[in-house]
């Protein structure tokens, strides 16, 4: 029996490709070999062009890595249309999956490919735990977010909110500390990773998750391709 092609999948960052400091993780967790496209929206742009894209008075903010590790601050709204641009290209291209990575979009479907939007992921699974919480604590990148930061879904938890950027500084001790006395910690950013994570949990002593590992459980179930048989299955 032939050997099925890989999945193709394309990551999509607000930022500058390649993301090498969450793509590979996520990849690496998906325990089986993946084709990989990476775009990003800040692509070829110079500094002066990312500069005119920044947040208009009152407008929400995202903060962004650029290719050499720069940390960059958007409006949402421009974040939103030229990562919308790269993500019809994308659809073009026929890949499997697309995967934007920015938890905090609002973004069209796609046409060809199964669109993978981790605002949707994080934000319900953050309304599951918070169901069942006294308080939930959550992070993200900006102390301007902190105040803006609302979910989607009516819960009765208690939600707190502080921030922790994963492309400048390293608050992510104090961060957790400050979120000590929640039931449980979502960090709600595409850039954290394991590291920042455990950091967190360690400050906070609380069950602490994180919006890459989160997307990449789900995208592990997403590329599995079992081959066909024919043999019953046992309910045994």
């Amino acid at each position: 029996m032939n050997a099925k092609a890989p999945v193709r999948i394309g990551f999509a960052t607000i930022g500058q490709a390649p993301r090498v400091d969450s793509v590979p993780a996520i990849v690496a967790a998906l325990g089986q070999p993946v084709d990989v496209i990476e775009a990003g929206a800040l692509d070829g742009l110079t500094d002066d062009e990312i500069a005119q894209l920044g947040p208009r008075e009152g407008e929400y903010t995202f903060a962004t890595r650029l290719a050499d590790g720069r940390q960059v601050v958007l409006g949402k709204s421009a974040a939103e249309a030229r990562l919308a641009t790269v993500l019809e290209r994308m659809d073009a291209q026929g890949l499997d999956l697309v995967v934007a990575l920015c938890a905090g979009t609002s973004l069209p479907a796609l046409r060809n490919s199964l669109l993978i939007e981790p605002q949707r992921i994080v934000d319900g699974i953050t309304a599951a735990l918070a169901a069942a919480c006294r308080r939930i604590g959550i992070v993200v990148p900006l102390a301007q977010q902190v105040e803006r930061f609302h979910l989607e879904a009516e819960v009765t938890a208690q939600v707190r909110v502080t921030h922790a950027s994963p492309y400048e500084g390293d608050r992510f001790f104090d961060a957790g500390r400050e979120l000590a006395d929640c039931d449980v910690v979502v960090m709600h950013c595409m850039g954290y990773t394991s590291a920042m994570r455990a950091k967190v949990a360690a400050g906070a002593g609380v069950p602490t998750v994180s919006a890459p590992e989160l997307v990449a459980a789900v995208l592990r179930q997403l590329v599995e391709r079992p081959q066909a048989t024919t043999a019953p299955i046992s309910d045994a």
